[in-house]
């Protein structure tokens, strides 16, 4: 019997996205649109059968960022099923942002067939080529239909999408021409999928385990390493591994820093452990002090560099070795160009290490005298801020950087979005701020899908807290499009600023205020209490530090999506700042 091509675009799609959950994908979220129906609808019965979860977004770029923030909490990937057109387009903001911080998220998006292309026809646009500048993967099935594809073609790219999301980390584009009609009989479709479940779904998915063991070939002649007899610094940037290799990552960096003694300098993003010797508290404000030398020979750098200038300007200026020590990720990570880049890991690193020097002849170290004197320097500077905070119950932003650490419950996760959020944790929240994990856009760097990757994590990690400027905030206000998203376990601290803050701190010894507010801040009069109101979320105006805590301990008890507002003076906020940092300066 000839099968229809409604018929093989139903059954393609089943084969398509069964052969992705074998790849590990466990959720899928849906946009709305005609072209992408046959998927759309295979992916509701194969989650009736228990293979997906899935999520709507009525807005692809928001749909993109939560599948980035359920992909980063879940060490799986996520897909994302749009339709043709500008929906495809408003992918490329996530996309830029999984390959630069190594997610794995598979992009689906239908398509015309060949026939339509390049002739004026209704939404049909060159899309197969919108993603393909930052995707480690871009496919198209059969340009003529989806039906024309082979079941044998589905299966090889099944196995690349596999090794990519085993070994290469990041966003995948697949493109689907699919020829009408785009849906067949309700009945033909009950037999299609009762003959899949047969074949398919009646046998245990094979799900391909992530893992970054790595068997390939290792020249252990050509390694250069650190020397444990010399003074040095680890610096461990924000962590890009998987969350489930973490405890080998800290047991490992326990083991290096047993060996040498250094001080350890530790982003908020790094997820290291707080118990870890040798953690220096409030560094970057010690590196940026001309007053306290730095004497030292090598720097063991973990992952991409924290968003600090200070830091920035203090690898450039130094003359010893750097050995940048990467996890799931090949590429180059040094902006710089100074260091000697190793892309297995820290644990491989520290095995081979130990291999390379007989571990059996190395001992323990007491801290090194450049990690003693660290570490005064970042008590002195942590008995200024107390001093500074425990008797102010003014909200400033650099007040609830050192608070929020403190009074957010341990082992609770926060995400801190871009801009003044994680620029204010690196500065002022010292080595509290490990207690947790904490998440964050640190590939691109950018403000878009704040909201949205925030739902995400809390879909797998929850209770999260999200720390947010208002600018970023709205941006991406249409994260509350997504399904269900006022009933996720998210606290939504608010800063609410009147504009992005960070830019009055850099343009106000050198332009005018109203241009600053003109071409940098952008400040919106917005009622963020009735904006709440229509999307059902629960909303608080905070009016100090105590209520915050009070505030935020009936936020977990909601169990729900909460805001609570809080709004800052930028002048009083710059105030503090300059006067806090000058105290720490001139009493050194």
């Amino acid at each position: 019997m000839r099968l229809s091509i409604g018929y093989k675009n139903y059954l393609r799609s089943l084969q398509l996205l069964y052969y992705l959950s074998e790849c590990g994908v466990e959720n899928v979220i849906i946009s709305p649109g005609s072209r992408s129906a046959p998927l759309a609808i295979a992916a509701g019965e194969l989650a009736k059968k228990g293979i997906f979860q899935i999520y709507n977004s009525i807005d692809e770029r928001s749909a993109g960022f939560h599948a980035l923030g359920i992909s980063i909490a879940s060490d799986k990937p996520t897909v994302v099923l749009t339709t043709s057109g500008t929906a495809v387009a408003n992918l490329l903001p996530s996309a830029v942002e999984a390959d630069k911080s190594s997610i794995s998220v598979i992009y689906i998006s239908a398509d015309r067939p060949l026939r339509l292309k390049n002739c004026g026809a209704n939404q049909t646009v060159d899309q197969e080529e919108f993603l393909s500048p930052v995707c480690r993967l871009t496919e198209s099935t059969c340009l003529e239909g989806f039906h024309l594809t082979t079941e044998t073609e589905l299966k090889n790219l099944r196995q690349k999408i596999g090794e990519i999301c085993l070994f290469n980390s990041g966003p995948i584009h697949l493109n689907i021409s699919i020829e009408k009609p785009l849906i067949i009989e309700i009945n033909e479709r009950k037999k299609i999928i009762n003959q899949f479940t047969e074949k398919y779904l009646n046998k245990k998915i094979n799900r391909t385990q992530k893992t970054t063991n790595d068997e390939r070939f290792f020249d252990l002649k050509k390694m250069k390493y650190i020397d444990p007899s010399k003074n040095g610094i680890i610096i461990v940037g924000p962590y890009r591994g998987l969350n489930q290799n973490l405890v080998k990552f800290n047991n490992s960096l326990k083991k290096i820093q047993n060996l040498t003694g250094w001080p350890v300098f530790a982003d908020p993003l790094s997820g290291v452990n707080l118990d870890l010797k040798g953690l220096i508290d409030n560094w970057e404000l010690i590196i940026r002090n001309k007053k306290f030398k730095i004497h030292c020979e090598q720097l063991l750098r973990l992952g991409p560099m924290p968003s600090s200038n200070s830091l920035e300007k203090f690898l450039e200026e130094f003359s010893g070795d750097q050995f940048l020590i990467k996890e799931n990720d090949s590429r180059r990570l040094d902006p710089l160009r100074k260091s000697f880049e190793y892309e297995y890991g820290l644990t491989h690193f520290v095995d081979q290490f130990l291999i390379s020097k007989n571990s059996l002849s190395l001992s323990k170290r007491n801290l090194t005298q450049l990690a003693k004197e660290f570490l005064l320097e970042g008590e002195r500077i942590n008995n200024i801020f107390k001093k500074q905070f425990s008797n102010n119950e003014n909200i400033t932003e650099c007040a609830l950087a050192y608070f929020i650490p403190k009074i957010w419950p341990e082992k609770y996760p926060i995400m801190l979005s871009a801009s003044s959020p994680i620029r204010d944790w690196l500065t002022f929240s010292g080595v509290n701020a490990l207690s947790r994990r904490c998440f964050s856009f640190r590939g691109a760097s950018g403000i878009d899908g704040t909201l949205s990757m925030a739902l995400g994590i809390s879909r797998i990690l929850h209770p999260l807290l999200l720390v947010t400027g208002d600018l970023s905030f709205l941006h991406d206000f249409n994260g509350w499009l997504i399904e269900n998203s006022e009933k996720l376990n998210l606290t939504i601290l608010l800063i609410d600023n009147n504009g992005g803050n960070i830019f009055n701190r850099l343009y106000q010894n050198h332009l005018k205020d109203d241009e600053i507010k003109k071409l940098f801040v952008m400040p919106k009069s917005v009622d963020f209490k009735k904006l709440a109101e229509a999307n059902k979320v629960i909303f608080k105006d905070v009016s100090n530090l105590t209520e915050l805590k009070e505030l935020l301990e009936w936020s977990l008890l909601k169990s729900k999506t909460v805001i609570l507002r809080l709004k800052v003076n930028h002048i009083s906020e710059i105030d503090e700042r300059k006067n806090l940092l000058n105290k720490i300066y001139q009493d050194s």
